[in-house]
């Protein structure tokens, strides 16, 4: 039978000092969670700028081939 442990998370907080802790590392958390939002915004970005690119130097290739550029 396996042992179950306490879930801290889970325990209240009574210390004025536990309190201003959890405070400020979850101000923490939240500015850290928007600066990966962003990183993965600007990759996504540029993959999207990246395949633009390819795509619109293919379609001007082809049309130089083709005669018509």
């Amino acid at each position: 039978m396996a042992r179950r442990g306490i879930d801290y998370s889970r325990l209240k907080v009574t210390s004025r000092q536990q309190i201003s802790y959890l405070r400020t590392r979850r101000a923490h958390e939240r500015e850290w969670r928007d600066a990966r939002r962003f990183a993965r915004l600007y990759r996504q970005t540029r993959l999207a700028a990246i395949l633009i690119g390819i795509t619109a130097t293919i379609v001007v290739a082809l049309l130089h081939t083709w005669g018509v550029l």
